[in-house]
């Protein structure tokens, strides 16, 4: 969130309570009616602009007229509309005055070298020929020429290549690669891996994947087994013999056991036993779904053992009694009773889906079993699979609490009960695009179930990073750089990279991840290409220069006296989180330069209680009035209205739907920033037909907020075409790929949150081109800070509040580092 936060100083005083000190106006002396509510600071008087000071066509704003008719408009958001008008005018700037300067950063998402953040970037894609080759001969693939080679564009359209047995629709090409690279795991010793392709790249048909391929592999060994063992004629190669294919290929959909070493190699590692798959209790029944849709029914069983399970879909009692494990008891040397697990053979045509809250019952009662040992009798869960897929296993792999408890508990009780050769430990794929949010530490439940005794004991052994205590020491370092980061300490660069390839030793041993926007055999894993973005640089208004020099005066004043408090320099301290509310009303002059002599501070208290005073309309809090003082002579604004303008004008097809109507949205990293916006956007909608903008706030409920999202994502002509939204409530986990422009207003506290905003609209699901703008004002003390933050910098201390031109330098865009583990 990049609203202000409080943080105390020496004397006691919250950083935000000293926003108040910030240069003012005098206060009006008329008094708030009932039509401008009473805000909780005096007002400002409101002078209109003259004639000599308007430098190009001016506006004078009225009411919208229609708003009214239109569907998606309230009738109290139409009145309080109407009642808005106001008699000054706006004065835009020209273009030339403004000294816009663009560039265009074509890798936006890559990972800087000075900064430590959660990003990570790909693992294991399978990029060489090499590679492919040895997939295309595993899976017996008639691949296609790749992109490289293609002479049509046609050419370039991915399509899957082939089908495996099991399964009933195909895989794309860097689907199989994922499957074989997978299981392939397993000859590392490894009982399992992470499955952590981004979103949209189809993880749950990888999943599927491997189970089908799991299932060939047990099927075909066993069929051949039982076809020497019978001495009968056999259509499989006999033992000792040489050969490039078998009959019996086309039916497994690999090279038969028969006679392919890396066939028998990898089946004789894979374990007995059905398919587990735990989802989250919402996802089951979309999972089982899939599974019906994708997976081939004459071949594996679906099963779902939920609440909302309908009859055919539940295991029958025969069936349990068949997948029940048989569990042996005896007595160890030190008194302790050892219980041993063997799965029935022939049964991984099973596939359980389950979640978090119903495993309890699935386990220990569906199939607990009494066993007798030490002349007790004991119940014991009967369930032993072969394989346990954990879709998304971030959300409730996590012993904090209880039902996440008991999954982590299961699977350790696996691990524990399979420690004799007959019975290996089973396979345990954790399936997730976001395996760690909070840090590398989130995943050390899944390595300590990965890793085994004997990696731990021997630093030089090959898989010694996938231990727990590598892990914890990788998450030390990550959270010791990341609180030396957030106290304004500069990072030194090696120091990031070194974590970033310990981290890099665990995840490449261990994990297969494509990104979004990654290729693969030279053909884009999906259509909508890197994320690039367009950097718009603004000078400062010469018209305001001298109010916006003393408000960076005065924050200077306040940084300076928390530094000296915190002990520190206030360079550093510019570095630090702690600066964020300190720097608030500088940042939001970026785009209202205006503000510089208002007297309201914009935190996140006045805010909150104008909003909830006016029942989120924007038109009845204090600030609107002053919207077209504020807004005047900001470059920032005339580079958004000249983006609204190319958007409302684009009637270009969207490809599978039948209107042309495009939408934007405008991602601010301050909450006023949100408010003010959707204000100035209600003044400015008389001059700009077809405008209908809505906004996210804080102070909405999160029902209200879904309304609007649900409004905004609506196709067509009436429905809202522009959402204002601030990074806090938009930044992350919204599906908008709705709209084609994106307009950032300023740089965020992290790069990452400017990247995670943009991956809201460019994603896997966007049907056209997107057009994605970050609008930056070096010239602004605290945006020159921020940027130096994305660098690990500091600022220079003699300038660093000195108003500046800006559009002079790229720091803290496009120096980036980017670590890829193969």
């Amino acid at each position: 969130m990049a609203a202000a936060k409080k943080n105390s100083t020496a004397n006691g005083e919250s950083s935000e309570g000293q926003l108040a000190k910030l240069p003012v106006t005098p206060p009006s002396d008329k008094t708030p009616t009932a039509e401008t509510p009473s805000p909780l600071i005096t007002l400002e008087p409101v002078t209109p602009i003259t004639s000599e000071d308007v430098e190009e066509a001016s506006l004078v704003v009225k009411a919208p007229e229609t708003a009214a008719e239109d569907p998606f408009v309230d009738a109290e958001d139409a009145s309080s509309a109407a009642s808005s008008q106001v008699d000054f005018e706006f004065v835009d700037i020209p273009e030339v005055e403004y000294n816009v300067q663009e560039f265009q950063d074509n890798d936006y998402s890559s990972v800087n070298e000075g900064f430590v953040d959660t990003q990570i970037g790909s693992y294991n894609p399978g990029l060489s020929d090499r590679e492919w080759e040895r997939c295309v001969n595993f899976f017996r693939i008639k691949a296609p020429p790749s992109g490289a080679a293609a002479t049509r564009s046609a050419a370039r359209t991915r399509v899957p290549i082939d089908k495996l047995p099991g399964m009933s629709v195909g895989l794309f090409d860097y689907q199989f690669m994922a499957v074989l690279k997978l299981i392939s795991f397993t000859q590392r010793g490894l009982s399992g891996g992470f499955l952590a392709d981004e979103q949209g790249l189809g993880k749950t048909q990888e999943m599927f994947g491997i189970i089908a391929a799991a299932h060939n592999l047990r099927r075909s060994k066993a069929e051949v087994n039982i076809a020497r063992k019978s001495n009968k004629p056999n259509r499989h190669v006999a033992p000792g013999k040489t050969a490039n294919s078998c009959p019996m290929d086309p039916r497994y959909g690999l090279r038969c056991y028969c006679y392919s070493r890396p066939t028998q190699d990898l089946a004789d590692r894979m374990p007995e036993g059905p398919t587990v798959i735990i989802a989250p209790a919402r996802s089951c029944a979309q999972v089982l779904r899939e599974a019906k849709t994708k997976l081939d029914l004459k071949t594996l069983k679906v099963r779902l053992h939920h609440e909302t399970a309908a009859k055919e879909d539940k295991l029958t009692p025969a069936e349990i009694k068949a997948l029940t494990a048989a569990i042996s008891a005896k007595t160890a040397a030190d008194g302790t009773i050892e219980y041993h697990y063997q799965a029935n053979a022939g049964l991984s045509d099973f596939i359980i889906i389950t979640s978090p809250e119903s495993l309890g019952s699935l386990t220990n009662g569906v199939f607990g079993v009494d066993v007798k040992a030490g002349g007790e009798r004991k119940k014991r869960d009967g369930l032993m699979p072969g394989i346990v897929m954990l879709d998304e296993f971030h959300e409730y792999l996590d012993p904090s609490t209880e039902n996440k408890s008991k999954v982590l508990a299961w699977l350790q009780h696996l691990k524990r009960s399979c420690r004799g050769p007959n019975q290996p430990t089973p396979l345990m794929y954790f399936v997730s695009g976001t395996p760690f949010n909070d840090s590398p530490g989130d995943i050390r439940p899944a390595i300590s179930l990965l890793e085994r005794e004997a990696w731990a004991a021997d630093e030089s052994h090959a898989m010694a990073p996938v231990t727990t205590a590598h892990l914890d020491t990788v998450t030390a370092t990550f959270i010791n750089l990341c609180k030396a980061q957030s106290e304004g300490l500069e990072l030194d660069r090696e120091d990031v990279i070194s974590y970033r390839r310990s981290l890099d030793r665990i995840l490449s041993l261990t994990m297969v991840r494509r990104l979004g926007t990654s290729s693969f055999r030279s053909v884009p894993l999906t259509s909508i290409g890197p994320l690039s973005v367009n950097i718009i640089e603004h000078a400062v208004p010469a018209a305001l220069q001298e109010a916006l020099q003393s408000l960076a005066a005065t924050t200077a004043s306040l940084v300076a006296a928390e530094a000296s408090a915190r002990n520190t320099t206030p360079a550093r301290f510019l570095r630090s989180d702690h600066a964020q509310p300190l720097l608030h009303k500088l940042r939001l002059a970026s785009t209202f330069p205006g503000i510089a002599s208002s007297s309201f501070t914009f935190t996140t208290e006045e805010l909150t209680t104008h909003l909830r005073a006016a029942g989120n309309d924007p038109t009845l809090t204090p600030y609107h009035a002053h919207i077209p003082l504020w807004a005047s002579h900001s470059p920032k604004l005339s580079t958004l209205l000249s983006t609204l303008t190319t958007m409302l004008a684009d009637k270009s097809p969207t490809p599978g739907e039948p209107s042309t109507a495009k939408k934007l949205i405008i991602f601010t990293p301050l909450s006023a920033e949100t408010l003010l916006l959707h204000s100035f956007l209600l003044h400015r909608r008389p001059a700009l037909p077809g405008l209908k903008p809505v906004a996210l706030y804080p102070s909405q409920s999160p029902s209200e907020r879904q309304s609007t999202l649900d409004k905004f994502l609506t196709v067509g002509n009436a429905p809202p075409n522009v959402l204002i939204a601030p990074l806090e409530l938009a930044g992350t986990g919204l599906n908008l790929q709705r709209a084609k422009y994106s307009v950032l207003m300023g740089p965020a506290w992290t790069k990452r949150e400017n990247q995670q905003a943009y991956y809201r609209v460019h994603r896997v699901g966007q049907r056209q081109e997107t057009k994605l703008s970050l609008l930056t004002a070096r010239w602004n003390p605290a945006e020159r800070a921020i940027l130096a933050r994305y660098e690990g910098k500091e600022v220079d201390e003699e300038k660093m509040w000195d108003l500046e031109g800006g559009g002079e330098e790229k720091g803290g865009l496009v120096e980036r580092h980017q670590e890829v583990g193969e």
